[in-house]
């Protein structure tokens, strides 16, 4: 390496800088750390998190999330990275999952512990009182199919909504399973996305593994789980991490290799970069290796309604609630009267009311939350990402690009790229370790990719495949 590179590493140890705060790069940068990298992170908001951010409650004055996140117990990488943090304490799994039906009628629902997957989903089908045995039979025919389903190119262009209706999957299962529970998971309408992400959902979320489905939900504030504990965890082994720092241009020298990131006029020299920025900011960053993909890519939005009543009106962890505007509720601090009401692939939800969304959430949750009906609500906040995930509609996966770039101490990642994975928490992270495992190979490190998936079973793997 040539001009300001030939400076960087005067400690023995190479210089990688991380571009972005997100789950990808902080993710990259515990992968670089343990490979004794120095490592710098710049991130130009605040606090690092990205999209996993928290706002001050204005009720009650603590932090909030933005969004509620939650993980799956298939997310292998995002479980190694809490536990490399020291996170674990930080995290509820929750076994049983609540479906509140059309009529009001509760589900719970959990997976059996005995039973081999994927039998140990019988408990789950059978306990949603929202179906009859004869939409139960189907929902369970639809899921081995969807499972068994082998790519073609014309099945690559079908959406998942037209795979499930040629499926022969009954109107009725459709809308009060396979759009709550796909819509959730990918954040995309049902109508949008593809056959091999509602595919990707099935396998690993529900049938892969007994523990696949189980529901990882922070008990802390993720402005305080990843902005403080996890950054901490870096600076103690020797990270560097600035927030505050938007990253203005990042510089080559004349063989096409990174040399340094610009500050503004403040220049950081560097053996490599990792740029774990989303799309569009990529784009700008180096337009010759991202190219424009704004017209490719593009992103979906999820909104969080955030209610304050004067008591707790939730009476249970969370709940999928079927058949409505509001598709999932999760209760928050006890006694701070806080729940929040997710909807996913918002865009044009009641025209951009937010009065009128408001309204509706709190009429919904007071006609199946008991609690509700007589209590008061006191504040409510509307926050919508309008491009939360990308959008994984049939065909995108060509477009997602690979970490590996053309300029050899240039990585990507994001959960924009090409992890296999839809835009996740999960394909955030393993961005990011694909991503340093990409830097280890341009430096001569050895740096351990993704960690593993969950084992199948041999009935799994006789029934799915893989």
């Amino acid at each position: 390496m040539t001009g300001a590179g030939a400076t960087t590493n005067v400690t023995g140890r190479p210089h990688v800088v991380i571009v972005g705060g997100g789950l990808a790069g902080l993710a990259a940068a515990a992968a670089l750390t343990d490979r004794e990298c120095r490592v710098t992170v710049l991130e130009s908001r605040r606090r690092c998190g990205g999209r996993a951010a928290s706002f001050e409650d204005p009720v009650s004055g603590g932090l909030v999330d933005a969004c509620q996140h939650v993980a799956m117990g298939c997310c292998t990488n995002f479980l190694d990275l809490c536990r490399w943090g020291g996170l674990d304490d930080a995290l509820r799994r929750d076994r049983t999952l609540w479906f509140i039906g059309p009529d009001g009628d509760r589900s719970r629902c959990t997976p059996s512990r005995s039973l081999p997957a994927p039998l140990h989903l019988a408990p789950l089908l059978l306990g949603m009182r929202h179906f009859s045995m004869v939409e139960k039979f189907s929902l369970a025919r639809g899921m081995l199919r969807l499972a068994r389903h082998r790519p073609t190119d014309r099945a690559d262009a079908a959406t998942a909504l037209e795979w499930l209706r040629a499926a022969a999957q009954p109107d009725r299962v459709i809308r009060l399973f396979w759009q709550p529970v796909i819509e959730s998971a990918l954040g995309e309408s049902i109508d949008l996305v593809s056959v091999a992400a509602a595919r990707k959902v099935a396998v690993d979320g529900f049938l892969a593994h007994r523990d696949a489905a189980d529901l990882i939900v922070p008990t802390i504030p993720l402005g305080t789980l990843l902005g403080e504990r996890l950054v901490a965890r870096l600076e103690a082994r020797r990270a560097a991490v600035r927030t505050g720092a938007a990253v203005t241009a990042i510089e080559h020298d004349g063989h096409d290799a990174v040399t340094a990131v610009r500050l503004g006029a403040e220049v950081v020299p560097c053996d490599a970069v990792v740029l774990a920025v989303p799309w569009k900011a990529a784009g700008r960053l180096v337009p010759d290796v991202v190219g424009s993909g704004d017209d490719r890519l593009a992103g979906s939005p999820i909104t969080a309604v955030h209610l304050w009543f004067d008591r707790d009106v939730v009476d249970v962890p969370h709940a999928v609630l079927v058949g409505r505007v509001s598709q999932w509720v999760f209760r928050g601090e006890p006694g701070a009267g806080h729940c929040q009401v997710v909807i996913s692939a918002s865009r044009g939800l009641l025209q951009g009311d937010r009065r009128a969304l408001v309204d509706q959430v709190v009429a919904e949750i007071r006609e199946v939350l008991p609690h509700a009906r007589e209590a008061t609500l006191r504040e409510a906040k509307v926050v919508t990402d309008p491009t939360a995930v990308l959008s994984v509609r049939p065909g995108v996966e060509a477009f997602r690009p690979a970490a590996r770039t053309g300029v050899a101490n240039l990585v990507l990642a994001g959960d924009w790229t090409a992890t296999g994975w839809p835009s996740t928490m999960e394909g955030a992270i393993r961005s990011g370790r694909i991503a340093a495992q990409e830097v280890g190979r341009a430096l001569g490190i050895d740096v351990p990719g993704p960690a593993a998936d969950l084992r199948r079973s041999l009935l799994v793997r006789l029934l799915v495949g893989g």
